[in-house]
């Protein structure tokens, strides 16, 4: 099998055709679970972290509203951590009104994702901020496999997925980076309420033009957002749910080529 040969339709033939959608389901949810935290300590150090990395974080509520902001303080003895005030008073009350607020952000390239209550408002140096009790578990991806491949953007590779809200429509997403475990995808209109994380996608077809194409399942594992403004782009760390050894040996010559091509 050459790295020119279109083998999508030949690799998702020789994926498991009789495994249940629960079975699907514990596999993707496994496989977030090993990266969660739950103890307060861990959490703290994750959050102290990030404050002292001044880490970007977006922040969507329930409703579909998002802010970009950053931590300021983190108190572990009360829980709590302080973050950055919104200005625009639509966003700060849907922020305010929302019984949960998912964050997602990068600690030293690294994804992080955790989920709180309704904030409220205090003071942080003289100024007005948010304050949050700490999330009761928070997902670090800390532990990653593999050699990871930037990509060209130039060259165009493309992935095609489909997820069940919008079946008939295909979501089109540029291929940022390759691993043998999973891929980075980068889009400017695809959103976060589109894709959300932790969705299982079927059939996602990976197109890297001359390399070749090949078609497989991930689930969305991370999400941050890169740039600011009109520049604003959203990233999402994606992991594959259980490739085949044949998979595996495609992704690796994949990986290859790649790194190939970006340090030339």
């Amino acid at each position: 099998m050459s790295l020119q040969e279109p083998i999508g339709s030949k690799l998702a033939q020789s994926q498991s055709q009789v495994d249940g959608e629960a079975d699907e389901r514990d596999a993707a949810a496994q496989s977030d679970e090993r990266y969660r935290l739950t103890h307060s300590s861990q959490i703290g150090t994750v959050l102290r972290d990030m404050a002292w990395q001044k880490c970007l974080l977006n922040v969507r509520s329930k409703g579909g509203s998002e802010i970009v902001t950053s931590i300021l303080h983190v108190d572990p003895a009360n829980k709590t951590f302080i973050f950055d005030w919104c200005r625009a008073d639509g966003e700060r009350q849907a922020l305010m009104s929302s019984e949960q607020n998912a964050f997602s952000g990068l600690l030293r390239g690294v994804p992080v994702n955790f989920i709180v209550g309704t904030p409220g408002a205090t003071r942080f140096e003289g100024g007005p901020a948010f304050i949050a009790d700490f999330p009761e578990k928070l997902y670090h991806f800390q532990r990653r496999r593999h050699f990871r491949a930037r990509t060209l953007l130039t060259k165009g590779y493309r992935c095609e997925l489909r997820i069940p809200e919008t079946e008939k429509q295909a979501l089109q997403l540029d291929i940022a980076d390759l691993s043998l475990s999973g891929v980075g995808l980068r889009s400017r209109a695809v959103g976060a309420d589109q894709l959300p994380v932790g969705t299982v996608i079927k059939r996602c077809l990976l197109d890297f033009a001359e390399l070749g194409r090949l078609e497989l399942d991930m689930q969305v594992v991370g999400h941050w957002l890169v740039g600011f403004d009109d520049n604003t782009v959203h990233h999402y760390g994606c992991a594959f749910l259980n490739p085949d050894g044949r998979m595996e040996n495609f992704l690796q010559r994949l990986v290859f080529q790649l790194e190939l091509a970006h340090r030339g």
